[in-house]
C-alpha cells in the first residue's frame, strides 16, 4: 500500500476545492462515503482512499490531506507509484493528461491484465533477442564462418510453423491458454539450447524457443487490442514494445559473460528458468480476454472472408518488405562491430545499450501520436526514415556511426506500434489469432531471406555496408503502401472496424 500526506493551508474557497470530489483524467473519484471521505469512482486502483483532517482558525484552515493506493499492476506498482504519486500531489481543480497517462482512463481490471502482459511481453523479448545477440559467439566456439551462422539464423526462423499452429489454436480454444503454454515451452526450449554441440543442435532447440517466442509476442499483442479502450490500443501497444525491448535489453546487459571463456555465451540461455515459476504465477492471475468470450456468432462469413484475406495480403505484405531489411539489420549488428569495428564483447555491449536505450522514446511518442493524430503518418515516418538511418550505421564509422544508430533506433521504433496494432485492428476476433499468424510466418519468412541475402552479399561484396544498400529499397516500398492503401484505425472500436464482431451479426 503507498501513502501519501499533503499539508495544505487554504482559505474557504480552497477548502472547498478540496472537498469535492476530484475527476481527472487518471482516476475519478465517488461521492464521499463519509465526512471528508472518498473513495474511488474509476481508476486503475485496487484500493483508493482520500481522507481530509479538517483544522480551522480564525485566518483560514489546515487540512492534512491522506491519499491511500494500491495500483492494479502486479510487480510493476512500486515502479508506477513514482508518477502516481506525483499526480496526486496536484493541486485540486488541476487538469490536464500527464505524459505517461494512457488516452482513456484506465479501471482496475484493464491495467493489471495489462500489466501481466507486459510480463509476457520481457519474456518474449528475452527469448525472441537471444539467438542474435550470441550467434556470433557461439558460431566462434563451433568454429564455422558468416556464411553458416547467416543460415543458422534463417534455420531458426522456421519455427515460426509453430506461432501458426499455436495462434490458430487460440482462436478457437482461448489466448490465455495458449500464451501460458507458449511461455512455458519457450522457456524450457532455450535452456535446453544451453547444452547444444554444435550449430545445428543450438538451431533446433532455437526453432522451437523461437517458435513458442513469436507466439507470445502474437497472443500478447492479441490480448492487448481486445482489452484496450479504443482511443488507447496504439498507446497499450507502445507499452508493450517497451517491454519487449526491456526483455531484449536484459539479453544484451549480460552479454558480457561471453567474454569470460569460448562457453561464456551459454550462461544467458539458462536465464529463462526463471520464467517458468514466473509463468505458473500468472496462471492465477491472467484472465481470458472479454471480446474472446463474448464473440458473437457470424452469419456474413463469406463477405467477411473476403474483406480478411484482402487486408492480410497488404498487412503480410508490409510486414514482409519491413522485415526483410530489419532482421539482417538487427542480427548482423554484433558480427559488423566485432568483424569491421574490432569491438569486444563488452564494447558491443556498451554500444547497445547506449544506441539502443532511446528507442523508448521513439515508441512511447509513437503509441501517444497514433492514437491522437493517426497511425499511417507515424508509421510511414517511422519506417522510412529509420530505415536509411539504419543503412547510416552499417556505412558509416567513429561518431557518425553512433549518431545514426541513436536517432536510427528511436525513429525507427515509431513503426513498432502503428504497425504492430494494425495487426490486431484489421481482423476479426474469430480469426484475429491465425491472420496473426500467417503474418508471422510470411514477416519471418522474410526475415529469413534477408538473412541469407546480406550472409551472402557481405561475403561477395566485402562488407555490411554495400549489402544493406542493396535491400534498403524494402522498406522504402512500405511508406507508399502505407501512406496509400492502409486503412485509419484510430478512435474506432474493433467491431466498427469489424462490422463482423458487431453484437447481433
Amino acid at each position: 500500500m503507498s501513502r501519501l500526506t499533503t499539508h495544505h493551508r487554504v482559505d474557504d474557497a480552497g477548502l472547498a476545492l478540496l472537498r469535492e470530489p476530484r475527476h481527472g483524467a487518471v482516476y475519478t473519484e465517488a461521492e464521499p462515503a463519509g465526512a471528508d471521505v472518498f473513495e474511488l469512482g474509476e481508476g486503475p486502483f485496487d484500493h483508493y482512499r482520500r481522507t481530509l483532517d479538517v483544522r480551522s482558525t480564525a485566518s483560514g484552515h489546515d487540512v492534512t490531506e491522506r491519499v491511500e493506493f494500491r495500483i492494479a499492476a502486479p510487480v510493476w506498482r512500486r515502479l508506477l507509484a513514482i508518477p502516481v504519486r506525483r499526480h496526486l500531489r496536484r493541486p485540486a481543480g488541476a487538469d490536464g493528461v500527464p505524459w505517461w497517462a494512457p488516452p482513456d482512463r484506465f479501471d482496475a481490471a484493464t491495467a493489471r491484465a495489462i500489466s501481466l502482459l507486459c510480463l509476457g511481453a520481457v519474456v518474449t523479448g528475452y527469448l525472441g533477442s537471444l539467438i542474435g545477440q550470441t550467434a556470433t559467439f557461439a558460431t566462434e566456439e563451433f568454429g564455422v564462418d558468416d556464411r553458416v551462422q547467416g543460415q543458422l539464423l534463417a534455420a531458426v526462423r522456421i519455427g515460426t510453423l509453430i506461432t501458426l499452429v499455436v495462434a490458430t489454436l487460440a482462436d478457437r480454444s482461448g489466448r490465455r491458454r495458449w500464451l501460458l503454454a507458449s511461455m512455458t515451452v519457450g522457456c524450457v526450449a532455450t535452456v535446453a539450447g544451453s547444452l547444444s554441440t554444435g550449430p545445428w543442435s543450438l538451431g533446433i532447440t532455437q526453432s522451437v524457443a523461437r517458435g513458442f517466442a513469436t507466439s507470445i509476442a502474437v497472443l500478447v499483442g492479441i490480448m492487448g487490442a481486445e482489452i484496450a479502450p479504443r482511443n488507447s490500443r496504439a498507446y497499450v501497444t507502445s507499452v508493450l514494445t517497451l517491454c519487449a525491448g526491456l526483455g531484449a535489453g536484459m539479453s544484451v546487459w549480460f552479454l558480457p559473460v561471453a567474454d569470460l571463456g569460448p562457453s561464456g555465451w551459454r550462461a544467458l540461455y539458462v536465464l529463462p528458468v526463471v520464467g517458468l515459476p514466473l509463468t505458473w504465477w500468472m496462471r492465477r492471475h491472467l484472465r481470458e480476454t472479454d471480446r474472446f468470450d463474448q464473440q458473437a456468432t457470424r452469419t456474413d462469413v463469406d463477405a467477411a472472408e473476403g474483406m480478411a484475406r484482402s487486408r492480410l495480403a497488404l498487412v503480410a505484405g508490409v510486414a514482409f518488405l519491413v522485415v526483410l531489411f530489419a532482421t539482417p539489420a538487427s542480427q548482423f549488428r554484433n558480427d559488423f562491430l566485432r568483424d569491421e569495428r574490432g569491438f569486444s564483447a563488452t564494447e558491443v555491449s556498451l554500444y547497445v545499450l547506449a544506441t539502443n536505450t532511446p528507442l523508448g522514446i521513439g515508441v512511447a511518442v509513437a503509441g501517444k501520436l497514433a492514437d491522437r493524430r493517426g497511425r499511417r503518418p507515424v508509421a510511414a515516418f517511422g519506417v522510412g526514415v529509420g530505415a536509411v538511418l539504419t543503412l547510416g550505421t552499417y556505412v558509416f564509422s567513429g561518431w557518425g556511426m553512433w549518431v545514426a544508430s541513436i536517432f536510427a533506433s528511436m525513429i525507427g521504433a515509431m513503426a513498432g506500434p502503428t504497425l504492430g496494432v494494425y495487426q490486431a485492428e484489421l481482423f476479426g476476433t474469430g480469426r484475429r489469432g491465425r491472420a496473426n499468424g500467417i503474418i508471422t510466418v510470411i514477416a519471418l519468412s522474410g526475415g529469413a531471406l534477408g538473412l541469407l541475402i546480406i550472409g551472402d552479399l557481405s561475403e561477395r561484396l566485402g562488407g555490411f555496408g554495400p549489402a544493406f544498400a542493396c535491400l534498403v529499397a524494402a522498406p522504402l516500398a512500405v511508406v507508399a503502401i502505407v501512406l496509400t492503401r492502409y486503412p485509419e484505425t484510430a478512435h474506432r472500436e474493433l467491431e466498427e472496424i469489424n462490422p463482423v464482431d458487431a453484437p447481433g451479426r
